[in-house]
């Protein structure tokens, strides 16, 4: 079996932002020991990544793989950051499996969704098991079973969120060292994070007015707040007691801050608080990339400082999965479609262009007609009579074409399932993470990270 080889993507942000600069009238080192006190982290750098607790694909993992190569290299602490603030919608995973030589997408529901509930509030669970593989690759069904078997051994971790992360960092055990775990609910209770958030309740509009013109760099990457004094909107979620996220603003943050209720960041601000006060290097994905360009430009404009820099990593690595079909050979030797025969059903037994013969005469008629008039709706009525008719004359040809266009269909979709590069990480071939973290290795020495 062939092993594939990754196509890895790394935009290495260079030095290090130097710890000994001023941000919000602290020195950056000083921000930064506090937080590495607050989570018993070792008095050194620290290199960071993170990612949701969902089915992990090789271009997540990249940073993870990413991070161990520079941790290796500085000597330095390698931490992964839990996105346990999201809403946990299940742990459900798809693998590829032949039918009728065909490749399909079967899929399988660990646990179930807990609704708007934020992953951190959902409970770890036993991990339903598979009751049916299919016939897929070897390599293929014992990931699953190690992957089952993994849920099962952090099955009594504190929720949900740090279980699937656990169980997919053990999978990569044998390739880097253990990172230690923290979760981003967690960060909000770091010196830094509470300074910021002390600002954003004294200046709350002029804190989404910043964030609003920021978002004006990538509007997709999340509604604008809600400008209205006291009662502008925070890029914070609150959590209320049944563990669902509540939209933040000035007022309630106060009220939830004097009630001891959870306080959660959004992605923008997360990422700062990650870059600034946690992590000396930060890695982030093609996804995270454009949460943070936003975020800079935030920043920027309401407190007037630049977050650190940060590397982009990710990596394309699809299954060696066998296909017989490819591209060039789909569109088949027929002239025209089972969708242009159904709609003008001469076009099944001729090869020319365009509408039929028998077709374009009913259209040149009826257009020599006046608008509206009886004639010309009569006409028409005999136009889809007429074709009612050859359809049946022709329904064996038809029928023919029909079948061809499903299968073609078919193919297609056996071709996407085959050359889909998100299946979980745990599905890949002995070596294949393995080789993909040498690329990345190898890649860090060549840039000097």
């Amino acid at each position: 079996m062939a092993k594939a080889v990754a196509d890895i993507l790394v935009e290495h942000a260079g030095a290090l932002t130097d710890s000994f600069i001023h941000i919000e009238g602290r020195a950056l080192s000083t921000w930064r020991a506090e937080s590495r006190s607050f989570f018993n982290l070792p008095d050194a750098p620290v290199v960071a990544a993170g990612h949701q607790a969902q089915a992990w694909h090789a271009g997540i993992v990249a940073k993870t793989l990413w991070c161990d190569a520079l941790a290796r290299a500085r000597n330095a602490t390698p931490v992964h950051v839990v996105v346990d603030q999201d809403t946990f919608d299940g742990f459900f995973v798809e693998w590829p499996a032949r039918e009728d030589g065909l490749w399909k997408a079967n899929g399988h529901r660990f646990s179930n969704a807990t609704q708007q509930i934020a992953a951190l509030r959902a409970p770890a669970f036993r991990a339903q098991e598979i009751e049916h593989v299919g016939e897929t690759p070897e390599y293929v069904g014992a990931g699953l079973a190690r992957l089952t078997a993994s849920l099962g051994l952090f099955k009594n971790s504190p929720n949900a969120a740090l279980q699937i992360t656990r169980a997919l960092l053990h999978g990569v055990a044998h390739i880097i060292q253990e990172p230690r775990i923290i979760s981003a609910s967690q960060v909000m209770g770091t010196s830094f994070a509470q300074h910021l958030l002390d600002r954003m309740v004294r200046e709350p509009d002029v804190c989404a007015q910043s964030y609003n013109l920021a978002l004006q760099l990538h509007p997709r990457a999340a509604r604008p707040l809600r400008v209205d004094g006291s009662r502008s909107e925070l890029p914070l979620w609150i959590l209320n007691e049944s563990g669902e996220r509540v939209h933040a603003n000035a007022d309630n943050v106060r009220a939830a801050r004097a009630n001891n209720q959870p306080l959660l960041p959004r992605a923008s601000l997360l990422g700062v608080l990650l870059r600034t006060s946690l992590a000396d290097h930060f890695t982030h994905g093609l996804g995270g990339k454009m949460y943070e360009e936003v975020s800079n430009d935030w920043i920027r404009r309401w407190l007037g400082w630049q977050p650190p820099r940060f590397d982009v990593v990710s990596a394309t690595l699809r299954l060696p999965l066998e296909n017989k079909h490819n591209q060039a050979n789909l569109a088949g030797p027929h002239q025209h479609s089972f969708r242009s025969a159904w709609c003008d059903p001469d076009l099944a037994v001729t090869s020319q262009t365009g509408p039929s013969a028998r077709r374009r005469h009913f259209l040149n008629t009826i257009a020599a007609l006046p608008r509206r008039s009886a004639q010309r709706k009569k006409l028409f009525q005999e136009l889809i009579a007429d074709r009612h008719s050859r359809r049946g004359e022709l329904a064996g040809t038809l029928t023919q074409l029909q079948d061809v266009a499903n299968a073609e269909m078919q193919a297609r979709q056996s071709l996407d399932v085959a050359m889909r590069r998100s299946w979980c990480i745990s599905l890949h071939p002995p070596g294949a993470l393995e080789a993909l973290s040498t690329q990345l290795c190898q890649r860090a020495q060549d840039l000097g990270a």
